[in-house]
């Protein structure tokens, strides 16, 4: 009985979802709108590509949660295929995923871990399932439609709700992806197929495909839910529009450092976002995704510091500005905080 009792003490991500839980509220779009639990919600994000990396890593995004949403960040974008590992080694990322489709235990632990403390906060989740940087690892198209196949129905037997997913990010990338399915020709009926898989076991959750930068592939097709772009990509002024990676200012191998000209830019990205009703952004930092890095500490979901010296890496000026300019957040609103009030 007394190692039982230490295994549940020591084992705390895998007794924090093993039990079924409650269904998390709803996240929908209506109208070219966010709701969650039936409310309109304005969403700012941060882009935490390798939150799933491991049980630390995730534990540290969960504890850093209450700092997100003081300064107004209701949203965080999370991938199953880890993304730019950054440096030294850009391939460093989890894949979640076995060769052959299957959704790897640890990894959905510590996915719902992370999606029902961010509910409990009224906070959405962006899920990301592949990543050109990963795709290579699943055997073949069988295990491609295994992989979205067994998401969709993970979110459905644990009843995950506050989500909507980026099935395949950077889709049509001319040197990292491989499988033909993810890449044109026939890009429009590839992702409906592929939307359709999803679909058909988790029908309500909002779906979409990011298009790469670089390519040719367009942001819509028949089926999505959600029209996804990235970087530089100019705002759509139809579609709910999500930015799941805005253009990143900083270096991997000298990150959370910014020039005042950088951070002025990004400004200015984000205030075209508060401007536009039907688009939503998440803030990209080598801070934020990569795996060590020159800080030796990434990914860093914390603020840090102002990102102006060696001695002060961060992205705080991100989290003030939200705070700031959107509030604090209160599910279902943000709430202004006075000018001077502590930061």
């Amino acid at each position: 009985m007394k190692w039982a009792v230490l295994f549940l003490i020591f084992a705390g991500l895998s007794t924090a979802v093993a039990a079924e839980g409650p269904p998390t509220r709803e996240f929908e779009i209506k109208d070219d709108r966010a709701f969650l639990g039936g409310e309109p919600v304005e969403l700012w994000g941060l882009r935490c590509g390798n939150a799933l990396y491991s049980g630390s890593v995730t534990e540290r995004h969960v504890n850093a949660l209450d700092t997100m949403v003081a300064h107004g960040i209701n949203l965080i974008g999370v991938y199953i295929q880890g993304t730019n590992g950054g440096s030294p080694n850009p391939e460093a990322g989890l894949d979640g995923f076995r060769r052959d489709g299957r959704l790897k235990a640890d990894v959905a632990e510590r996915l719902e871990w992370l999606i029902r403390e961010a509910d409990r906060r009224g906070m959405v989740v962006m899920v990301g399932v592949l990543s050109p940087r990963k795709d290579q690892d699943l055997y073949d198209e069988a295990a491609l439609r295994r992989a979205f196949e067994e998401t969709a129905r993970f979110f459905e037997t644990r009843k995950l709700r506050n989500v909507f997913v980026d099935l395949v990010h950077e889709y049509d990338h001319a040197e990292r992806i491989d499988h033909p399915l993810l890449r044109e020709p026939d890009g429009a009926l590839k992702k409906a197929k592929i939307s359709g898989w999803f679909k058909a076991i988790a029908p309500e959750i909002e779906v979409g495909v990011c298009p790469s930068e670089s390519g040719e592939t367009a942001d819509e097709y028949p089926g999505m839910d959600v029209r996804i772009i990235q970087k530089s990509m100019p705002i759509p002024s139809r579609g709910f529009v999500v930015n799941v990676e805005t253009t990143r200012h900083d270096y991997y191998e000298n990150d959370g450092l910014f020039s005042p000209g950088d951070i002025a830019e990004m400004k200015a990205s984000w205030q075209d976002y508060r401007e536009a009703p039907n688009a939503v952004m998440l803030f990209h930092a080598a801070y934020l995704q990569g795996i060590s890095n020159k800080s030796g500490t990434a990914p860093n979901p914390e603020p840090g510091g102002n990102g102006i010296e060696q001695t002060d890496r961060g992205i705080r000026f991100y989290f003030d500005w939200v705070r700031d300019n959107a509030g604090r957040w209160e599910y279902p609103r943000h709430v202004p905080v006075e000018k001077g009030a502590a930061k």
